[in-house]
C-alpha cells in the first residue's frame, strides 16, 4: 500500500528562518569564475544573457509594457519593408524567384534587431530563455509570467498600432498586389492547410486543423532555437559592439529565411487579417482571421516556450560548470526577495 507523505505547512518565521540558513550555505560558494573575462566566449555569452534576462523581469510594468509596444512597432514597421520588397517576385509565373525572396526577406528582417538594440524594445520570446530556471525554483512563476505577458501585451498592442496607422495611410489601396502579397505570405500561407481550405471555402476537418497546429507548434520550436540562440550569441561578443550586431543579424538571417513560426511576429499578419475582415466584411476573410489566432498564433506561443525550454536546457548541460552557479546566485538573490516579501506582507496585517 502506498503511504502518501503529508505535506508539512511552515509557518512565515519557519520559513524566513530555512531561508537565512540556506543563504548561509549559499554564501560559502566562490562565485569568481562568473565574473572573469577569460572565460571562452560562448561562457561568457551565457553568463551574460542569464543575468541579462533575471534583470529584466524585474524592470518595472510600465518599462515591461512600453518595451513591448516599442518592438511591436520595429516588427511592423521591418515586415512592411519586407513587403515592399519582395511582392513583385512572387505569383505563380514566378515561382523561380522565391529563394530570391527568402534571401531578401532574411536580409531584410535582421535589421529588427538593430532597431531594438539601439532604439530598446523587448521580445516575450527572448524572456522565455530564462523559462527553464522556474522548475529549479531560483523565481517565483508569478514574477516570470508578469514580465512576459506585459511584455507580450506591449509587442500585441505596438503591431496593432503600426497596422492600424498603415492600413489607413492608404498603402494597399494603391497597390492591390501588395494587399495580396500580404494576405497571402503573412495570412493564409502560415496556416497552411487550413488556410487552403478557408480560401477554398471548404468545410474545415479535424486533420486538416491538426496538421496546421503541429506544422506551427513545430516551426516554433525551431523559431526559438534561433531566437535565444541570438539573444546568448550578442553577450558572447564581450562588448564587441560590431560582432554582437552581427551575432544577432546572423541568427536572425537563419530564422527569417526558414519562414519559422514567431509568436510575436505573426501578428503582424493576424492584424491584417483582422483590418481586412473590418474593411471588406466577408465570410472569408472573416474566418482566416480567427483562424489565424486560434491555429497559428497560440500554436505558436507554446511552441515557442517549448523550443526556448529545450535549447536553453542543452545550452545549461553544455555550460554546466557555469548554470550550477549562476542557479545557485540566483537561488540566493530569490531567497533574500522571498524573505523581504515575507516581511513585508507580515508589516501590512499588522498595520
Amino acid at each position: 500500500m502506498i503511504k502518501w507523505k503529508k505535506r508539512v505547512h511552515l509557518t512565515d518565521e519557519q520559513k524566513i528562518e530555512n531561508y537565512k540558513k540556506e543563504i548561509i550555505t549559499l554564501e560559502q560558494v566562490d562565485y569568481s569564475p562568473l565574473y572573469s573575462q577569460d572565460v571562452a566566449y560562448h561562457n561568457y555569452g551565457y553568463i551574460h544573457t542569464f543575468r541579462v534576462i533575471s534583470d529584466g523581469l524585474r524592470l518595472s510594468n510600465m518599462k515591461q509594457f512600453m518595451a513591448g509596444i516599442l518592438a511591436g512597432i520595429w516588427i511592423g514597421l521591418v515586415y512592411v519593408a519586407v513587403a515592399m520588397a519582395t511582392y513583385s517576385f512572387v505569383g505563380a509565373d514566378k515561382a523561380v524567384l522565391e529563394s530570391l525572396v527568402k534571401i531578401l526577406t532574411g536580409l531584410i528582417f535582421g535589421s529588427v534587431i538593430l532597431l531594438i538594440s539601439f532604439l530598446g524594445g523587448g521580445f516575450v520570446t527572448a524572456h522565455m530563455w530564462y523559462n527553464r530556471t522556474m522548475f529549479k525554483k531560483v523565481e517565483r512563476w508569478s514574477i516570470f509570467l508578469k514580465a512576459c505577458g506585459l511584455v507580450y501585451a506591449g509587442n500585441i498592442i505596438g503591431i496593432m498600432i503600426f497596422t492600424c496607422i498603415f492600413q489607413l495611410s492608404g498603402a494597399l489601396n494603391h497597390s492591390p498586389a501588395l494587399a495580396q502579397h500580404i494576405y497571402n505570405a503573412f495570412g493564409k500561407a502560415k496556416l497552411y492547410e487550413v488556410g487552403s481550405a478557408i480560401e477554398a471555402k471548404d468545410a474545415l476537418k479535424a486533420g486538416e486543423i491538426f496538421k496546421t497546429i503541429g506544422y506551427v507548434f513545430a516551426s516554433a520550436v525551431l523559431c526559438n532555437f534561433l531566437i535565444c540562440l541570438a539573444t546568448q550569441g550578442s553577450k558572447s561578443a564581450k562588448g564587441n559592439t560590431v560582432a554582437a550586431m552581427i551575432m544577432y543579424f546572423l541568427v536572425l538571417f537563419y530564422f527569417a529565411i526558414g519562414g519559422y513560426q514567431h509568436c510575436v511576429a505573426n501578428w503582424f499578419g493576424a492584424w491584417m487579417l483582422i483590418l481586412r475582415a473590418i474593411s471588406d466584411p466577408t465570410t472569408q476573410h472573416a474566418n482566416m482571421a480567427w483562424a489565424f489566432v486560434a491555429f497559428n498564433i497560440i500554436p505558436a506561443l507554446l511552441g515557442n516556450f517549448v523550443g526556448a525550454l529545450i535549447i536553453g536546457t542543452f545550452m545549461g548541460l553544455f555550460n554546466k560548470e557555469f548554470d550550477t552557479l549562476l542557479v545557485q546566485e540566483a537561488r540566493m538573490k530569490f531567497l533574500a526577495e522571498e524573505i523581504e516579501r515575507i516581511e513585508n506582507k507580515k508589516m501590512k496585517i499588522k498595520k
